[in-house]
């Protein structure tokens, strides 16, 4: 079922209610057959106020170009708390239909095309919160340290933006006067990176990396080291190339961490670079763990004795550990270990 704009407005017209928490405009028409466009008109809402808009425009065809009078949500403006619009072209989309909002302050654009970058407006610099979501042409990663100052989650996933870019955005963000201290989730997950980006490190109240799904294939000494004032929440390295992790590579605090290593080819789990780690989230009564599905563990040598002769008690906290011929970590006999030095 897909409905027209005219259609949204009557329906608003009809309604009583003056306030709605989320208007989602999905499977939007173009007025006529013959068209590609999308309008949203003046004063859509018809004097109510809403809390987070979401615009779909996406079609058998494609994306439908999107275009929005700068009055469609005047009612709005002193409420509305997040934007967001999927699977748009947005070639005529400049966004001063948000330039007076006052709220806003978290922004979404998913799977849409021709996005012409962030305005020099007032409202981005209040933005604590943006995501891009595979939008294969977005180009503009270099704005985003000057309009969005603010930014505390930043998460640019499926954006296939390569390691240079990524590492210019990063230290951009770090170097700027406020990102360094702002910024607390980062995610670009399929970015076509082959290495943790330089500057991650540099985040003070960084608690929340997704590298899931790139090709990163070592994680150096130090590359993620957290700031010591913050818990960890989650760390995603699935799915990408994992060979070898330098000891001293995870640093900070994991007592609470989710740490996602699954779906890689790691075939070493040495004391120096999960040892600490482990032993923090076993002095908490929490969910944290470790996560190593999937990895050709080689089990036949002498380091994984720490963990399975010495400190079998941190195996609770391993989740999914198995050897290269399937056997599972917990049933590793202790005595196979014990020609192994301490």
């Amino acid at each position: 079922l897909s409905v027209t704009v005219l259609d949204v407005r009557k329906a608003l017209n009809s309604t009583k209610v003056r306030h709605i928490y989320w208007l989602d405009l999905v499977s939007l028409s173009t007025e006529s057959q013959s068209s590609d466009i999308i309008n949203i008109p003046a004063d859509l809402l018809n004097g109510k106020s809403v809390d987070r808009i979401a615009i779909n425009c996406s079609s058998i065809a494609g994306p439908l170009r999107l275009e929005i009078h700068p009055d469609a949500f005047r009612s709005s403006l002193q409420h509305i708390g997040h934007f967001e619009v999927a699977g748009c072209d947005l070639s005529r989309l400049d966004f001063d239909f948000l330039a007076n909002s006052s709220r806003l302050m978290s922004l979404s654009i998913t799977r849409s095309i021709h996005f012409r970058g962030f305005p020099p407006m007032a409202f981005l610099a209040r933005l604590t919160s943006l995501r891009v979501y595979e939008c294969l042409d977005f180009q503009y990663w270099n704005q985003i340290a000057d309009r969005l100052p603010l930014l505390e989650s930043l998460f640019l996933d499926g954006t296939q933006l390569g390691d240079r870019s990524v590492n210019k955005l990063v230290n951009s963000i770090a170097s700027s006067p406020t990102g360094n201290e702002t910024l607390q989730q980062l995610s670009l997950w399929e970015n076509r990176l082959t290495r943790v980006p330089d500057g991650v490190s540099s985040f003070k109240k960084l608690s929340y990396v997704n590298f899931f799904g790139n090709a990163i294939r070592t994680i150096p000494r130090g590359s993620l080291a957290f700031s010591q004032d913050v818990r960890v929440t989650f760390l995603i390295l699935s799915k990408n190339e994992l060979t070898d992790i330098e000891p001293g590579a995870f640093q900070g605090d994991f007592s609470e961490a989710l740490v996602y290593l699954d779906f890689n080819r790691l075939t070493r789990f040495d004391s120096a670079v999960y040892q600490d780690m482990l032993q923090q989230m076993s002095y908490v009564t929490s969910t944290a763990g470790l996560y190593v599905h999937n990895n050709p563990f080689v089990c036949d040598d002498c380091h994984l004795s720490w963990l399975i002769r010495d400190k079998r008690y941190l195996l609770k906290r391993v989740h999914n550990g198995r050897c290269s011929n399937g056997t599972q970590f917990e049933n590793l006999n202790p005595r196979g270990y014990d020609h192994c030095l301490p």
